[in-house]
C-alpha cells in the first residue's frame, strides 16, 4: 500500500492533540508554572497585607475578582474564600505596551495575584511563574517580566511578612 505525503501530514495534524506533539515536552514539574506561598495569617489579613503592602510598592489595583462569592452562588465552597487581585506597574509596562512590536505581552496582563484558602485551613497566596516565562520571550520583553516579577515577589514576601509569615 502507498502512502502519500498528503496523507502522512493529514495524520500528523490529526494526532498532534492526542499525542501532545504541539505541546512540546512536559516540564518536570507540572505546577512549575504557577509559584505557591502560605500565609500564616487568617484569609482577611492576608488580603489586607497584600492590597496595603502592593500601595506602598507602587502596583496599581485595576481589578479585585472575589471569585469564592461567585462560586458559592453555584454552590461551589471554596474555604476561607478566593479573590483574584489584578495589578500593573506602568513604570515596567509602559514601554513595552508602546511599541507595536512588544505590545503582544498585553496578553499576559495585567499581573493575577490569587489568594485563597484551602481545606485544611491553610491561606495561599499564587501567581504565575513570570520568571520561568520570561526565559520563553525575546530578550527586550523577558528582561521586563523577570525585573516585574521580582518586584511582585518581593511585594508578596514583605506583605506574608508582615502577617506572621
Amino acid at each position: 500500500m502507498k502512502i502519500s505525503l498528503f496523507s502522512l501530514l493529514a495524520a500528523a495534524i490529526l494526532l498532534a492533540p492526542v499525542t501532545g506533539m504541539a505541546a512540546g515536552p512536559a516540564p518536570a514539574d507540572p505546577r512549575a508554572i504557577v509559584v505557591e506561598d502560605a500565609s500564616q495569617a487568617d484569609f482577611a489579613a492576608t488580603l489586607a497585607a497584600l492590597k496595603e503592602q502592593f500601595n506602598a510598592d507602587g502596583w496599581n489595583l485595576v481589578a479585585e475578582i472575589d471569585l469564592g462569592s461567585r462560586l458559592a452562588r453555584k454552590g461551589v465552597n471554596v474555604p476561607g474564600g478566593l479573590v483574584i487581585l489584578e495589578m500593573t506597574s506602568g513604570r515596567n509596562a509602559v514601554p513595552l505596551l508602546k511599541a507595536d512590536d512588544t505590545r503582544y505581552v498585553s496578553a499576559l496582563m495585567p499581573c493575577s495575584v490569587s489568594v485563597y484558602g484551602m481545606g485544611d485551613g491553610r491561606v495561599m497566596v499564587s501567581r504565575m511563574n513570570a520568571r520561568m516565562m520570561a526565559g520563553m520571550l525575546e530578550p527586550r520583553v523577558g528582561m521586563v517580566m523577570a525585573k516585574s516579577a521580582g518586584l511582585l515577589d518581593e511585594s508578596i514576601a514583605r506583605a506574608l511578612a508582615k502577617t506572621g509569615r
